[in-house]
C-alpha cells in the first residue's frame, strides 16, 4: 500500500469522540461523537514544504461508525480505500491490483482509524491545542508516539460541523481535504463498506 494512500486511511476515521466541554480535548471529543455518519464530495490537494501545489483530485467519501469507511477518488487517477471495521482494501484500477490488509495497532492511531473508531482519550495519543478564527473552529493534534504516520494533523470545523481536514508529514509536505456538500448523520448501506474484489486482479496481502 502506498504511503499516500495509507495516510488517506488514516484520515477517514478521525471522527469519532464525546460531549462538548471546555478543553480542547473534551470539545473535540463531543464534536466527533456527535457525527454518526458522514458523505460528501471532496478536493484534495498536496503540497510541498514551500507551498507549491503537487497534485490535486477530487472524489467521494462515505464514513458510517464504527470503523468503516469508502473513499473513491476520480480525478486524475481513480482510486478506492475501503474498510469495514477490520480488512483495507486499495483497489488501484490502472494497475489492476488490490492491496489487502489488516487493520493493527498502528493503523489505529492513524486519522483515519481515530475518526470512525470507538470513543478513545485524545489526551493519551495526541496533544490538542485549539483555535477559533471567526465562524471557523480548528483544532490541532501532534502525536505523542514517534513512529506516527504524520506530524501534525488539523480539523476545521463550522457550526460543530466538521468541513476539512489538513495533514502534515516529516518532510513538511501537506495534504488537505476539503468536504462539498456534507450529509451528516443520514443512513448509509453498510454493504457499501464490503469490497468485492473483480476477477482477473492482482491480490496483494500485507
Amino acid at each position: 500500500m502506498s504511503y499516500k494512500s495509507l495516510l488517506i486511511a488514516a484520515f477517514l476515521l478521525l471522527f469519532s469522540f464525546g460531549l462538548l466541554a471546555a478543553s480542547p480535548e473534551s470539545r473535540l471529543q463531543g464534536y466527533l461523537s456527535e457525527l454518526q455518519s458522514l458523505e460528501a464530495e471532496f478536493e484534495q490537494q498536496i503540497l510541498d514544504a514551500s507551498g507549491q501545489r503537487l497534485q490535486q483530485t477530487e472524489g467521494e467519501m462515505r464514513l458510517l461508525k464504527p470503523g468503516r469507511f469508502h473513499w473513491e477518488t476520480r480525478k486524475p487517477f481513480p482510486e478506492v480505500l475501503v474498510s469495514d471495521g477490520q480488512t483495507l482494501w486499495l483497489y488501484d484500477p490502472g494497475l489492476e491490483q488490490v492491496t489487502v490488509q489488516q487493520l493493527d495497532q498502528r493503523m489505529a492511531h492513524t486519522p483515519a482509524l481515530i475518526l470512525s473508531g470507538e470513543t478513545a482519550d485524545l489526551t493519551e495519543d495526541f496533544q490538542v491545542d485549539y483555535q477559533k478564527n471567526s465562524d471557523e473552529e480548528v483544532f490541532t493534534l501532534v502525536p505523542r508516539a514517534g513512529d506516527s504516520l504524520f506530524e501534525k494533523l488539523q480539523l476545521f470545523f463550522q457550526q460543530g460541523q466538521i468541513t476539512a481536514i489538513s495533514l502534515e508529514d516529516s518532510l513538511g509536505q501537506q495534504t488537505r481535504v476539503d468536504l462539498i456538500n456534507p450529509s451528516y448523520n443520514q443512513p448509509i448501506d453498510p454493504g457499501v463498506f464490503e469490497f468485492v474484489i473483480p476477477d482477473d486482479i492482482d491480490v496483494i496481502q500485507e
